[in-house]
């Protein structure tokens, strides 16, 4: 009969090769896949109100209304200013920290009538 330390010994070295064959698996033979279908619009609320942040956060630095419209119009090309409206009644609701919500009102702000027919001219000649 062994040893109560070798079989201890034992249990350890086989949970090691274990776990080690279970990476080398994961990792060279079958790697995680980016998900396939999974386009910005179908993003649940939450998410695209995130990257709205992201994208007057962006503009708080560059102060330039068409890029942030671009931005939006990854995740809603068809309304990108809709979806801003849409992410700070969003925000508002589930308790946006305020410095976030007048980085939101900001960009609002900034995309006025002219502005916004400006980015669309650009976007139905092809740009």
């Amino acid at each position: 009969m062994q040893k109560k330390g070798t079989r201890v010994l034992l249990f350890i070295l086989m949970i090691a090769i274990g776990a080690s064959v279970g990476l080398a698996y994961g990792w060279l033979l079958k790697p995680a896949a980016a998900p396939q279908g999974a386009d910005l619009p179908r993003l649940r609320s939450d998410f695209k109100t995130d990257l709205v942040l992201m994208a007057a956060e962006q503009f708080a630095e560059t102060q330039d209304p068409l890029l942030a419209l671009d931005e939006l119009a990854k995740v809603e090309p068809k309304n990108p200013y809709s979806l801003l409206v849409n992410a700070i009644n969003y925000a508002q609701g589930v308790g946006y920290q305020p410095e976030d919500l007048a980085k939101m009102q900001a960009l609002i702000e900034a995309i006025d009538p002219a502005i916004y027919r400006q980015w669309e001219a650009g976007h139905t000649n092809g740009n």
